[in-house]
């Protein structure tokens, strides 16, 4: 009250002073009284009305200032479990822990909404061939782990199509969740899908038991998690098929060097053996039957030919010096010059010269592929001709190995050719694709078998190395 009286005799004399004092005081009296009086019912008035709602306007600045503070306390946590999960990823490549932190935070966006823990179901599901089947859950049943979805009705199937979170108030009703008895309860439901480009790795699927109503910046958080869970994904798993082709290229050694201790003993090993044993009997003939001994030495000769010719065709298997020297080519016609010798097989190669298009590291991988493809031929086909062709269609690379023989039902073994190591498929198509190529198999009982392969020239080209 002080303060409006001291501002009042403040503007007074003011007024007085600058305009009133040169008029005669008559006549600016009552104005001033007019003034004063106006002055002061304003006064009243407005104190009367601070005084009447001044507990409520507290109350209202306590709640809008209670507000504001909610907010900055939610985004705060936001911000720490964004950073926390970035943590996880940065320190971790297993995807096991990446989909974990990432339900946690999207779980955590529905506890600030007043929502209790325990009334949160949820899980990750990631593709498994065709199906979505959950990695990560909260309050799930044995019974629901076991489950998985198509992804492809209901809230899950429109979120993965138009690759933005969803939600729905009906999740029981829903005809993928309501599978799942974790769903049952829920009155909302939110799925948010995993996605990188045009790929989908699957989707973050959170229930509540009470209904809650996600707002934009809720849907804003959903989709930095999934960024950056889609980014550990990849890093995961691109880890985890790293270690499994480290891995397999440790079998695949293991299994050549078996392979060819079992070759040694079985070949020549033995035939060493018989060599030194003859020569002991040779030894033994010397004194008392020289021609016979002639004959045996001549039986020696021949052994210790055949067995060098079976040691230098192990060499050639391990590592073809004539493909490093020189080329395809001359790599693939040693190839079949041996099994003409070994099998007194028909065999020929066209277009040899093509070979030369391809740089080294792709001619070695086409020297593997048509390597086993002729072994495959050779024990199963029992073909009449086996044909070796090279040629060049458009910017590619084709190389095709066909035979005239038996031939089979590819379905069948494209089933399960992972178990049928006869025909080695699995490691053909494995180096297929160290080289960017594709590898085709086609075949039908009694009119043959041909193995296509084709490597773009403008990735492995000669002409395009550096």
């Amino acid at each position: 009250m002080a303060v409006f009286l001291f501002l009042f005799l403040l503007a007074a004399t003011i007024f007085i002073y600058v305009y009133l004092i040169p008029t005669e005081p008559l006549t600016w009296i009552p104005s001033l009284v007019i003034v004063a009086i106006i002055y002061w019912l304003a006064i009243g008035t407005i104190y009367f009305l601070v005084d009447k709602y001044s507990v409520r306007l507290r109350s209202l600045i306590v709640q809008v200032v209670g507000a504001e503070l909610q907010q900055l306390r939610a985004a705060n946590r936001r911000a720490e479990s964004l950073q926390s999960m970035a943590s996880v990823m940065r320190g971790t490549l297993s995807f096991e822990k990446v989909v974990e932190e990432a339900l946690n935070v999207c779980s955590l966006a529905i506890e600030e909404m007043g929502v209790p823990a325990h009334a949160l179901v949820g899980a990750v599901f990631l593709y498994d061939g065709d199906e979505l089947v959950p990695v990560a859950t909260r309050r799930f049943t044995q019974a629901d782990v076991a489950r998985s979805l198509r992804g492809e009705q209901g809230i899950v199937g429109e979120a993965l199509q138009g690759a933005e979170p969803l939600t729905t108030d009906n999740p029981k009703q829903d005809p993928e969740l309501r599978t799942f008895m974790a769903f049952q309860n829920c009155l909302t439901a939110a799925c948010i899908p995993l996605r990188a480009g045009f790929q989908i790795f699957g989707a973050i699927v959170i229930g509540s038991t009470m209904a809650v109503k996600f707002d934009k910046e809720h849907f804003e958080l959903f989709n930095a998690v999934a960024d950056q869970a889609v980014i550990a994904l990849q890093n995961a798993q691109l880890y985890q098929r790293l270690e499994e082709e480290k891995q397999r290229i440790i079998q695949a050694d293991e299994d050549a060097r078996k392979e060819l201790a079992r070759d040694l003993h079985d070949g020549p090993t033995q035939s060493i053996a018989a060599i030194a044993m003859r020569i002991n009997y040779i030894r033994s003939l010397l004194s008392r039957d020289p021609e016979q001994a002639l004959v045996e030495l001549e039986k020696v000769e021949e052994l210790a030919k055949q067995t060098s010719k079976e040691i230098r065709g192990m060499l050639f298997t391990l590592r073809p010096l004539v493909l490093e020297t020189q080329g395809l080519s001359a790599a693939v016609e040693t190839l079949i010059n041996r099994m003409k010798e070994a099998d007194d097989l028909n065999v020929r190669l066209v277009g040899g010269q093509n070979g030369d298009l391809l740089d080294e590291h792709a001619q070695s991988v086409v020297f593997s592929i048509v390597e086993e493809a002729l072994g495959n031929a050779r024990k199963y086909s029992q073909a009449n001709l086996i044909e070796v062709r090279f040629w060049q269609e458009d910017n590619l690379f084709v190389s095709v190995v066909r035979d005239d023989g038996l031939g089979f039902d590819t379905q069948s073994v494209n089933k399960d050719y992972s178990t049928r190591g006869s025909l080695g498929m699995v490691n053909m198509r494995e180096r297929a694709e160290r080289v960017d190529g594709s590898l085709r198999l086609e075949s039908t009982p009694g009119h043959g078998t041909s193995v296509t392969l084709v490597i773009p020239l403008d990735k492995h080209g000669r002409r395009q190395r550096t």
